[in-house]
């Protein structure tokens, strides 16, 4: 049985802002995975959702999520190293989720990018229980602080783009403080955008493989790569 994706556009309220994001749902996902940039322009065309094809050829609903407005995006470069206030927006992310009767009963894994990452940390730290796995990508998530990352206990995939040296070192002291499963993968002659070719391909198949392994099986019949995805309207939520 092959899955036909939804796509929906839709805006999700966290505290007095709207976030711009994009669900690809099917009744029978086997999980739901939160994918968390600090701002993603044009979330349909963008080269985050073609990363995501490949969560969603393994048989997973995603959340494609920009974390900031474009006016935040625009006038406030420093906003993006807000942890506190992206930790706030993606527990608004989570409760949205379980407001939803066709996504509360699905595991949930969270691949955060860039600053977003110290949010998850930070974030499933205090709360272990709805995240199932996490994924950091090309960020910092030494910015959480040494206590989030010791309390860290979900399975945790670390991957560094490796022309990125100022990236490398606190990513380094950050695996070190953390516990449980986890892992560390380099990505060849990559920057952190990922925009060397082959590069945002290799990143997408180790989080597909991750969350294929350590999310929780749902109850539900077995899942073939996804079927061509259905668009539908744009929805405020």
């Amino acid at each position: 049985m092959k899955l036909t994706l939804r796509h929906t556009d839709i805006r999700i309220q966290a505290e007095r802002v709207w976030l711009d994001a994009l669900l690809s749902h099917a009744p029978d996902v086997r999980g739901l995975i939160i994918q968390a940039a600090p701002y993603i322009s044009q979330l349909s065309e963008s080269r985050e959702n073609h990363a995501a094809k490949r969560l969603r050829e393994a048989g997973f609903g995603t959340l494609l999520v920009s974390m900031l407005t474009p006016y935040e995006e625009s006038r406030d470069p420093d906003v993006r190293y807000d942890v506190s206030l992206l930790t706030r927006r993606l527990q608004a992310l989570l409760v949205w989720i379980d407001q939803q009767p066709q996504l509360t009963t699905l595991p949930v894994g969270l691949l955060a990018i860039g600053t977003v990452a110290a949010a998850g940390v930070r974030h499933v730290a205090r709360d272990p229980e709805r995240v199932s796995a996490l994924v950091i990508r090309c960020g910092r998530a030494d910015l959480a602080g040494a206590e989030p990352l010791r309390r860290l206990t979900i399975p945790t995939l670390v991957l560094v783009p490796g022309n990125e040296p100022e990236l490398l070192r606190p990513n380094q002291q950050a695996y070190a403080l953390m516990g449980q499963t986890k892992a560390w993968q380099e990505i060849p002659d990559a920057s952190a955008s990922l925009i060397e070719p082959g590069t945002l391909e290799v990143a997408a198949k180790a989080a597909s493989e991750w969350f294929g392994t350590h999310m929780p099986v749902t109850p539900v019949a077995s899942v073939e790569p996804a079927a061509p995805d259905t668009p539908s309207p744009s929805t405020d939520a």
